[in-house]
């Protein structure tokens, strides 16, 4: 079954507006929030993966298209660097891309399978052990709302940052408490 970690440590290197680039760091050695740890030398399939370097929003394969394209990846010991080109035309993935311009946006996730893991002893009894993944595959990766901070995603609407109808009817699907988001979009 893929597996999709959702790094707190990545972050965005550079922007291009110019090329509809980001350049950044799509995940680490450090642990997850759930405290499984991903060696970034563990990649098995870079090769593989470059073939068909999608970029998804959110690890949705069927309600987005790919919002981009990987132009290359670099492995290092402690992370991996990557660039995505998002796609020009396509009115959702320009939305996001601003919204990584913007710094409103800064996380990417990786959906993988893994190949080699074992168990971490737990740190807490009451709390499931966690996995040490030491070699894997990468059959995508995505750029990802921040789900703790849904005041980031209302920033962007404030400024007219998201105008893609499809992006829109996304956003309506999150549960925010006090519906701070639904006012905004159904404007």
């Amino acid at each position: 079954m893929p597996l999709t970690r959702a790094d707190p440590a990545s972050r965005t290197l550079a922007v291009n507006a110019d090329k509809l680039t980001v350049r950044s760091v799509i995940t680490t050695i450090d642990p997850d929030r759930s405290g499984d740890v991903v060696i970034p030398t563990g990649l098995k399939n870079a090769d593989e993966f470059l073939l068909n370097p999608v970029v998804l929003w959110a690890h949705q394969r069927a309600q987005f298209p790919p919002i981009g394209v990987c132009e290359w990846i670099d492995i290092q010991p402690r992370r991996i660097v990557a660039e995505t080109r998002f796609a020009r035309g396509v009115p959702f993935a320009e939305d996001v891309f601003r919204l990584y311009e913007q710094g409103i946006l800064r996380g990417w996730s990786i959906g993988f399978i893994p190949r080699k893991a074992r168990r971490l002893p737990p740190v807490d009894p009451r709390t499931p052990p966690a996995l040490r993944v030491e070699e894997w595959d990468l059959l995508e990766y995505s750029a990802v709302p921040i789900p703790e901070n849904p005041g980031a995603v209302t920033v962007a609407i404030n400024k007219g940052l998201v105008r893609d109808p499809a992006f829109l009817d996304w956003l309506r699907g999150i549960t925010e408490p006090r519906d701070v988001l639904g006012e905004l979009i159904d404007r």
